[in-house]
């Protein structure tokens, strides 16, 4: 085969193969990566300056993309954006990523009620981030860009710390679930001014793994919320991705019935369930083990690579990726190893 295909059609023949059974002949699976800070040293800058220069951050993913070519380019800072413009505070350290020194309702969940949705062009870094996502659109056109921005779980458990949010959930779940709301006005306030710029939009909500809360505590605190959002936008004709890490083998159902067009899955769950799960319902992402952007060798990262590609589904849409972001070391030659292999291992000729 020796038509040349972009990442945008590469990514659309994926979702029209999970929603319409339309299978368009192209040249391989789909595939980009999840990579944020790593990308700092392609532009000579420290992972302090790439969190706080939202010019060296679309520096940095732009370079990125002209190395790599993703098929979708994924915009990924940090997910610390929303709470920090919601009160908390930050320390920057020079070579790794932010810390939360201080949760907004750490000591007092009374200030709830005092709390603000932040707005996404005004507050914090969240007008940066916008520009980036702008600036990065004016070059990239082949491929779709995408944002990475914190879920309503994840900015909840940011705000109150992940000890106080678990004894609340026992203890005061009325709290919790006043939390939700608001963090969720916050998440849906984000994603409408990333949706009116032509960016697309995942939620991360790594605290959402069953490695730190029961399904039941998912389908209580957390699934409503996932579910509100993404009907909201489903009215608006926009579908919205999500990211779980760790183990979400307990709650694949839940998350397909949340509604979202894709799902992205780390390498704790079970990739084979989750395209079982999901065909024909949602876009399957994932899943290869962010340490093989560590391994010794090209032929180990092979391997997982092969492995993830024959346990996902053939009768559905797939988007080979990692199964969350790429480490800050990573050496960047050995992304470049992962695209030249998702073009070896994933050709359809």
């Amino acid at each position: 085969m020796t038509e040349e295909f972009l990442g945008k059609q590469r990514v659309s023949a994926a979702f029209k193969k999970t929603f319409t059974d339309k299978d368009p002949e192209l040249d391989r699976i789909p595939a980009y990566i999840f990579s944020g800070a790593c990308n700092a040293k392609l532009v000579g800058a420290n992972i302090r300056e790439f969190l706080q220069d939202s010019q060296v951050f679309a520096k940095a993913q732009i370079a990125a993309y002209e190395r790599y070519k993703p098929d979708i380019m994924i915009m990924m800072w940090d997910l610390s954006m929303d709470i920090e413009a919601m009160g908390n505070e930050l320390r920057y350290p020079d070579d790794s990523m932010s810390v939360v020194t201080k949760e907004f309702l750490a000591d007092d969940k009374g200030k709830l009620s005092s709390l603000q949705i932040p707005d996404p062009h005004k507050d914090g870094r969240l007008p940066g981030y916008l520009d980036a996502c702008i600036e990065t659109k004016k070059v990239v056109k082949d491929a779709p860009v995408s944002a990475v921005i914190a879920g309503p779980w994840t900015i909840a458990m940011g705000l109150r710390g992940a000890t106080n949010t678990l004894r609340d959930s026992i203890k005061d779940p009325d709290f919790i679930h006043e939390l939700m709301e608001v963090s969720s006005q916050a998440t849906i306030k984000f994603t409408e001014a990333l949706s009116e710029i032509g960016v697309g939009v995942g939620f991360s909500e790594a605290p959402a793994s069953c490695d730190l809360i029961s399904p039941k505590m998912y389908k209580e605190f957390v699934f409503p919320y996932h579910k509100k959002i993404v009907d909201h936008f489903k009215a608006k004709k926009i579908g919205v991705g999500l990211h779980v890490c760790g183990n979400a083998n307990p709650i694949l159902e839940d998350l397909v019935k949340t509604g979202v067009s894709n799902l992205s899955v780390d390498s704790g769950s079970d990739l084979a369930r989750a395209a079982e799960v999901t065909r024909g319902k949602a876009v399957l992402i994932g899943n290869v083990p962010t340490e093989m952007f560590l391994a010794d060798s090209k032929e180990e990262m092979k391997a997982s690579i092969k492995e993830c590609i024959e346990k996902a589904t053939n009768d559905s849409g797939y988007l080979l990726a990692p199964g969350c972001e790429v480490p800050t070391i990573a050496p960047p030659e050995k992304i470049d190893w992962f695209m030249q292999l998702a073009e070896e291992v994933g050709s359809y000729s």
